[in-house]
């Protein structure tokens, strides 16, 4: 089964991806072209021609103020929410955590993001609540989750167990951990499955 990093690389190019990922991860905002190009990291010519193309299928709007013209997410498309749902999970928050976590990726078993980003309710200053289960400690995560603060301009809020804290947790029916597994996710590592298997396993 494929990642959903590789479905979203399949349905969009990466200048394309990085592009709508940025819009539609701050879609309240606008953004100008260099600015855009500079977040995005893409080449001027590249992200010129998608943002064309973007703007003529409607998935983004393009306005002229002076002589500046800012480019914003299209909330008014019909398929708005659910291109939002698409790009969280497939090119935006997921692969940028992802990155962040690569040193310490190995002790992690498990980490998804959930809150209003991972229902697509979010604002614009919405915090970013992760929740990472592992043999990683609280500072040395937030060190490395400090890339994903700079890079989208958003304050991520981690919450890190050791597994069989989490597993204690659990079996004492914490009601944070029950409120949260009970909300939509988006995984950055593991699965469904393993999160069950972590909550069964033999605490230490």
């Amino acid at each position: 089964m494929g990642t959903p990093s590789s479905v979203g690389q399949l349905l969009f190019g990466d200048t394309r991806r990085a592009i709508l990922a940025l819009l539609y991860g701050h879609a309240e905002e606008q953004f100008y072209l260099r600015d855009l190009v500079r977040r995005t990291e893409t080449a001027l010519g590249a992200a010129q021609r998608e943002l064309k193309s973007l703007t003529d299928v409607g998935l983004i709007s393009r306005v002229r103020r002076g002589n500046q013209v800012y480019y914003q997410a299209n909330s008014a498309n019909p398929i708005f929410p659910e291109l939002k749902i698409i790009l969280t999970k497939t090119a935006g928050l997921r692969d940028v955590v992802q990155q962040a976590l690569q040193p310490v990726i190995d002790r992690v078993r498990v980490a998804f993001i959930y809150g209003s980003v991972a229902q697509a309710t979010e604002t614009a200053t919405s915090d970013i609540d992760v929740m990472i289960i592992g043999d990683v400690g609280f500072s040395e995560v937030t060190s490395h989750l400090s890339a994903v603060e700079s890079k989208l301009g958003r304050e991520v809020n981690p919450t890190v167990y050791p597994p069989s804290e989490y597993a204690a947790k659990l079996k004492k029916r914490n009601h944070f951990l029950r409120s949260v597994l009970k909300q939509k996710k988006v995984f950055v590592v593991g699965d469904e499955h393993e999160v069950r298997r972590l909550g069964q396993e033999r605490l230490a």
